[in-house]
């Protein structure tokens, strides 16, 4: 099979949780805050169009599993990858052929300085006196974190900024006067080669 990269998203705000509990797993069922709850089962729902569209079977069938560290992946089809995020009500799903990661956040400018502690001292003074710049390098250590399995258990600031010059694309969004961006790192594929022919699907519903 040629290389590949595709996404899947959507909002809680157009499912019922009723629609969802079919895809409840073990995981879901221990996550007690509802929005986030609801995140998690649409994110299965999301999965599961995205593999049949492929060719595939129901992430039930591929074995759709998280490991210690939150990694999901399919047990029954260890060629394809997988990557979810959710943040605000928002869910994003990838499955590639190549090990990915995917970040989706709400830029927030009044709390920019926080995210100090996921930069290095040089690496601050390059992104600190651009919000878009601070968010755009955050969720792209997000993205490298979760491409590598490591999740934010290694350091975010000794993920050096070089890590994030290749195999990676970014993109923000505004819906309602909020800004959002969107970040994916792919290991073996240019992202962009496969994102930017879907730019125009590429909007916040």
């Amino acid at each position: 099979m040629e290389p590949y990269l595709y996404l899947e998203h959507h909002h809680t705000s157009q499912f019922e949780l009723d629609e969802l509990l079919c895809f409840s797993d073990a995981w879901c069922q221990k996550i007690i805050d509802l929005p986030r709850k609801k995140e998690s089962l649409l994110s299965r729902l999301l999965l599961d169009k995205l593999c049949k569209s492929l060719g595939y079977r129901s992430i039930k069938e591929c074995g759709f599993k998280k490991n210690e560290k939150g990694k999901p992946y399919f047990a029954n089809e260890p060629e394809v990858h997988l990557s979810i995020t959710h943040s605000s009500g928002y869910v994003w799903v990838a499955v590639s052929s190549s090990p990915i990661g995917i970040d989706f956040e709400k830029v927030n400018i009044e709390y920019k300085n926080e995210l100090e502690i996921a930069f290095s001292k040089s690496d601050w003074e390059f992104v600190s006196s651009d919000v878009q710049k601070i968010y755009q390098y955050f969720s792209l250590k997000e993205s490298y974190s979760k491409m590598t399995g490591t999740g934010f258990t290694m350091e975010p600031a000794k993920i050096n900024l070089k890590l994030l010059k290749k195999n990676c694309f970014y993109t923000f969004f505004e819906k309602n006067e909020i800004m959002y961006v969107f970040t994916a790192i792919a290991l073996h594929l240019e992202p962009n080669k496969f994102l930017d022919l879907h730019l125009n699907s590429l909007h916040l519903n």
